[in-house]
């Protein structure tokens, strides 16, 4: 391993295609997977990272 990097973003700047580290499993987010609520905000796997004050873990794979 380590072709990766993680790296924190905001809940808000993750896409469908993006891959990220969610309870120690690393996963790509696909259009069934993150949710947009005007109540909660947005959601990724149905947890919202505390209304967007936890960062994500996005992991950028290293091509080399």
């Amino acid at each position: 391993m380590g072709n990766f990097i993680i790296e924190d973003t905001h809940i808000s700047q993750i896409r469908v295609g993006d891959t990220v580290e969610h309870n120690g499993e690393i996963k790509t987010i696909s259009g069934t997977n993150i949710k947009r609520c005007s109540f909660m905000g947005t959601s990724i796997f149905g947890d919202s990272y505390r209304i967007g004050r936890i960062p994500v873990k996005k992991v950028i794979f290293i091509c080399k």
